[in-house]
């Protein structure tokens, strides 16, 4: 019995020893072959995310990665590939499938790119793989708040289409509110989730939408909330209609590097009042009203004014033409640019007016941009 047991002992300390080398060897070969593997998935992740910063403008952003490094097709198409074997050994890792989707979007954005876009817009643009990846993601954990904000996110970067012989995105709205409600929904913490609701909703003309969408973030004094209360100060004449878009030039201008949100510091409306009218409108809130004309401006240009806050924190226009001279080449300022232009819908084409206005020989187009604007990142 004691030479059994000796025996015994003998063999277990050799099997631990021979189970120490295979383990070793094992953890050498193991790195020698993760040299010469791709990238991780985590590592894949840390430079979408270092992107994704970078395309909203929020802290952390690094053009240089963005432009120079991460969007090199060759560097998007490697870690689209590494994911995509990853996902053919785990089909069910949600995170990676919303990882795959995420990757796809820069993948897509390359089509802005494009020298000849129809050909190749038309012919290349794909972006079935990666709806199909978040709807995997979905279908597997549907109360995923990242899966539906990225779902969200991918159809608001739309789909090109031809119509009439001219190039067009295409972009179903419903669904981009019904994914990003859905994300706040199920993370209303998560701030990035509010700001893409608040602004969507913005660039479809559904101001009010929009500030309650955003309000609770840090109450209520996030730069989107405070560029959203100073629009909302200044009345629009009655019936009115919000065209969304269409004031982001006058707050964005020539800036090639705009702060976040810059394009929402502006808004327009159309009327089928004259500026006579427009002008009339506003006198009827301050007496001292008027319209500028300011030299240099163009010729659709009826007119602008400018509105700061007085001591009692109530909005009052300039009487004195001069202040626009200050505001020229402005980034930021504090007050309210009020401007006004005579445009002929029935006459330009390429412009999208709204149905309602299609048909008119005049309107005038209300411009209200607020010199407000967010740290620069």
């Amino acid at each position: 019995p004691r030479e059994k047991m000796g025996m015994t002992r003998i063999d277990l300390r050799a099997c631990l020893r021979a189970r120490g080398y295979v383990l070793f060897v094992t953890v050498c070969l193991l790195m020698i072959a993760l040299q010469g593997q791709t990238p991780s998935l985590q590592a894949i992740a840390k430079d979408v995310a270092t992107a994704e910063r970078t395309e909203l403008r929020e802290p952390g952003s690094d053009l240089t990665f963005l432009h120079l490094v991460f969007l090199d097709s060759a560097r998007l198409a490697a870690a689209r590939s590494d994911v995509e074997a990853y996902l053919r050994t785990r089909p069910d890792d949600p995170q990676a499938q919303v990882l795959l989707a995420r990757i796809g979007r820069f993948q897509l954005k390359r089509w802005a790119e494009c020298p000849s876009l129809q050909p190749c817009v038309l012919g290349e643009f794909n972006d079935a793989p990666f709806h199909a990846a978040l709807e995997r993601a979905l279908a597997l954990r549907s109360d995923d708040a990242t899966a539906h904000y990225w779902k969200a996110r991918l159809l608001a970067d739309g789909r090109p289409v031809l119509r009439n012989n001219e190039f067009d995105v295409e972009v179903d709205t419903a669904q981009v509110l019904m994914h990003a409600r859905r994300a706040v929904a199920l993370d209303p913490r998560t701030v990035r989730y509010r700001e893409f609701l608040a602004v969507t909703l913005a660039n479809l003309g559904r101001y009010g939408d929009a500030a309650d969408a955003i309000k609770p973030v840090e109450g209520g004094t996030h730069i989107l909330s405070l560029m959203f209360q100073d629009l909302d100060a200044v009345p629009v004449v009655e019936g009115a209609l919000p065209w969304p878009g269409q004031g982001a030039f006058a707050a964005v201008g020539l800036d090639e590097n705009p702060p976040r949100f810059a394009e929402l510091a502006g808004r327009s409306w159309l009327t089928t009042l004259s500026v006579e009218q427009v002008e009339a409108f506003y006198r009827r809130h301050w007496p001292e009203f008027r319209f500028f004309k300011v030299d240099g401006d163009s010729s659709r240009l009826a007119g602008l004014q400018y509105l700061r806050r007085g001591r009692d924190g109530v909005l009052q226009p300039t009487r004195d033409s001069s202040d626009f001279a200050q505001l020229e080449h402005a980034t930021e300022f504090a007050g309210l640019i009020l401007g006004v232009s005579r445009l002929s819908p029935n006459s330009e084409r390429g412009a999208r007016y709204p149905t309602a206005m299609l048909g008119e020989d005049r309107c005038s187009e209300i411009i209200i941009v607020t010199g407000r604007r967010a740290k620069r990142t």
